[in-house]
């Protein structure tokens, strides 16, 4: 069974080499922070034990008056560029890190790490009005496993 809690994203901030970059809400816009595990896809035999699921994290940007759309776009993009969400194929992917300020009430933990991510290149950033709380992705990333084995933590509050 899953509780879900209402967590706000207070700040992102992403490390990539010797440059930070930090995303915070501000008026009229809001961050989402996605991290959700998929499955691999591969199909294997009764043998064969399942690899663990990938983790795939997502930042979106989310206005929350239709005046702020395109400065979602316009910050997304720039973000996206830096990131390098508009790589090609034979372009190096760049691996950064990703810390996480949540607060909530009943939240037990404070913040949540991503330390090794994978930019999976993407199309220009929009509006996704197919989400029920629409919103402007920056990115999508894959996480990479840690030495310690770990994906990401969760820190407590």
């Amino acid at each position: 069974m899953t509780t879900a809690t209402l967590t706000t994203v207070d700040r992102v901030r992403l490390t990539l080499g010797d440059e930070e970059i930090t995303l915070s809400p501000m008026l009229g816009i809001e961050l989402r922070l996605i991290i959700e595990s998929a499955p691999d896809g591969l199909t294997r035999d009764m043998l064969t034990p399942p690899s663990s699921p990938e983790l795939k994290v997502a930042v979106d940007l989310i206005p929350t008056d239709r005046g702020t759309v395109a400065q979602c776009e316009s910050w997304a993009a720039r973000v996206g560029a830096q990131l390098g969400t508009k790589a090609g194929p034979r372009d190096a992917l760049k691996e950064f890190s990703l810390e996480a300020a949540l607060s909530g009430e009943g939240l037990p933990y404070s913040r949540v790490s991503v330390p090794h991510l994978t930019i999976t290149p993407g199309p220009a950033p929009f509006l996704d009005e197919d989400e029920p709380l629409p919103g402007i992705r920056i990115f999508t990333a894959k996480a990479r496993t840690s030495s310690d084995g770990s994906k990401y933590r969760l820190h407590r509050a």
